[in-house]
């Protein structure tokens, strides 16, 4: 895959083109989760799929994350949010884009949002919620205890068990991250949001959740404050919806797609009208 420069570390991204050739394509930019993650979490659900329904993709692996450079500070969301737009940048991606935001990726997705509103279409988020002083609160207990237990001989055994050999040596590189930088300090010292900072968001959000994920409380509460918020709460799944539901999250991601991409070329038809 390559690579780029962008705001002043090396990115690693791949940025595939839609199957169908169509030179006026939606940008779909897929933002991974926290420490775990990487871009092939996407690569191997619905990047294809995505770009066999006439879609422009592209997956990268944020700072610290898969192939992209580790320094040793600058990792609050701010620097992430600012992180996308230079890779956007470097790649002359210029138009609104659709960002689909997986756990920590999806509160990136929110602050680039709120900070970025000319550049987004809309911004789909899986089992992520925005920068709010709670969230703080709960990210400074879990990367506490991450930097405590990750690579821990106990810890490597119950993901290895309970999930994969493959798992346990993600938890071991994501450790080894929280040793060598600022990330677990950084990460709840972002800059967070208040209800009526996140409500500016005006672009489409589909929130999607599980049932039986902790974050699902925050469907009622995303929707009550962002004007064009959807929720969805998907029955019998916890945190990874989308490595456990991928064609469900699909279908809703290309159908909530396809229904503002018709509101935004009505708008744009009544404009010309009325012109």
């Amino acid at each position: 895959m390559p690579t780029i420069i962008a705001n002043g570390i090396k990115q690693n991204y791949e940025l595939g083109l839609p199957t169908n050739g169509d030179p006026s394509a939606p940008t779909i930019v897929c933002v991974h989760g926290m420490l775990i993650d990487s871009l092939a979490s996407y690569y191997f659900t619905m990047a294809k799929q995505l770009r066999d329904a006439g879609m422009r993709v592209l997956m990268y692996d944020m700072r610290a994350h898969g192939n992209s450079d580790r320094p040793e500070s600058g990792y609050t969301v701010e620097t992430f949010v600012e992180d996308l737009a230079a890779l956007l940048d470097a790649l002359e991606i210029n138009g609104p884009v659709y960002l689909v935001g997986n756990s920590f990726g999806g509160t990136v997705a929110y602050g680039f949002a709120e900070r970025h509103p000319d550049r987004v279409a809309g911004v789909a988020a899986i089992e992520s919620e925005p920068t709010t002083a709670e969230w703080a609160e709960k990210m400074a207990a879990a990367l506490h205890r991450a930097a405590a237990k990750l690579g821990s001989f106990e810890a490597t055994a119950w993901l290895t068990l309970k999930f994969s050999a493959h798992l346990a040596r993600r938890a071991k590189r994501a450790k080894k991250v929280l040793d060598a930088t600022t990330f677990e300090r950084d990460i709840p010292a972002s800059r967070v949001l208040t209800h009526e900072q996140f409500a500016a968001i005006s672009c489409p959000v589909l929130a999607i959740y599980g049932s039986e994920s902790e974050l699902a409380v925050q469907a009622p509460l995303l929707e009550r404050h962002m004007p064009r918020c959807t929720s969805v709460v998907l029955p019998d799944l916890e945190h990874s919806v989308l490595v456990e539901a991928p064609a469900t999250v699909l279908d809703l991601l290309l159908s909530w797609i396809a229904e503002h991409r018709l509101d935004e070329i009505g708008a744009g038809a009544g404009a010309s009208t009325a012109a």
